[in-house]
This record gives C-alpha cells, structure tokens and sequence, in this order.
C-alpha cells in the first residue's frame, strides 16, 4: 500500500458507526523502517490532530454506492484490504498525547553521502499495511507535490539502500543512485 492510498481517507468508529475524521499524515519510525502513528483531522482541511496507532486499523472498507454501508465480504488471509473508508474499533483509538518523539514524515532531499542531491521524497513511500513495515521510498527531482507524477519523472528506492535519515535528508547508498526504478 502507499501512504497516498490512506492520506485524506475517513475514519469511522465500527462500534458508533461515527466518523472520526480524516487521515492527514502517516509517521514512520526511521530506525525500525515501521509506519506506527496515524494523524486524523476533523476535516481534510483543518482541525486539530488526534493520533492512533496504524495496528488499531480493523478493516480499510470499501462502501457501496447502492446501499450506502460498507460491505466486507469473506477475507480470510487478510485482516486489512484498501477502499473507500478506514475501520477502527471505536473512538478509544484516538490519543491527543501519543508521541511522535523519533517519528518522521518522510518529504525530505535525498543525497549520497557524498552530497549529490538525488531527488526528494515527497511522493510518499510503500509500505505493509499489515504490519507497517516501509518497502520503499519515492521520490522525484522537483519535489512539488502539487505537480502530478505523471508529468515529471518519478523513481523507487528500496529502504535498503537508505544509509541514514537525519534532520531533512535521506542518505541513500551511492551505488543505488545509479539504478533507481523508474515509475511509469
């Protein structure tokens, strides 16, 4: 799954079947490469930021457009799949005070440790929703994500090559700089 698929999704409470707002930011651990903290808003545009943990997700539900309710199906290997809203078990999920101490969002430069700027990831990255775990970074040149990435030349960086996250840069290995895997 990518970040892009959950951002700006909405929540709802299975036990209430209330809305609890919408996904505006994932945090990701950079050490154990784990996407942990949730951020939802009231709104997509304002509100203050409650959190929960990405495990306290049951179910990424896709509703139906003829009844209006979610329709869950038979998903026995599964215990999240992507649609249209984001299940969570009730309105106890959310913590104002959950930490975000050693969280990163991840829109950063990438360089080689040798300063050569790579890209940025502002694209967002792709992860387990499982489990949580980044699989890969990606990245562009420009480093606006108002610009769509079908007009400018996107790429994919294995978290593996990632030598160190610090401040606002990713280090990336200098020999995978060479053979990033062009999105198409």
């Amino acid at each position: 799954m990518t970040r892009s698929n959950l951002v700006a999704k909405q929540v709802i409470s299975i036990q209430s079947a209330l809305t609890l707002g919408f996904i505006s930011q994932l945090w990701v651990d950079t050490t154990s490469w784990l996407v942990l903290v949730v951020d939802v808003k009231p709104s997509l545009l304002s509100g203050e930021s409650e959190r929960f943990l990405l495990k306290d997700i049951t179910r990424l539900c896709t509703s139906t457009t003829t009844y209006g309710f979610c329709y869950i199906g038979l998903l026995l290997f599964f215990s999240k799949y992507v649609g249209d809203v984001v299940l969570v078990k009730d309105d106890a999920v959310l913590d104002t005070e959950l930490k975000r101490i050693g969280l990163e969002t991840l829109c950063y430069r990438v360089v080689t440790p040798g300063g050569c700027n790579i890209g940025k990831v502002v694209r967002g990255y792709s992860f387990n929703i499982n489990c949580g775990i980044v699989e890969s970074l990606e990245l562009d040149s420009f480093g606006v994500t108002i610009i769509p990435s079908s007009l400018v030349s996107t790429y994919r960086l294995d978290v593996e090559d990632v030598i160190k996250v610090s401040e606002d840069i990713v280090v990336v290995d200098e020999a995978s700089a060479v053979y990033f895997n062009k999105i198409l």
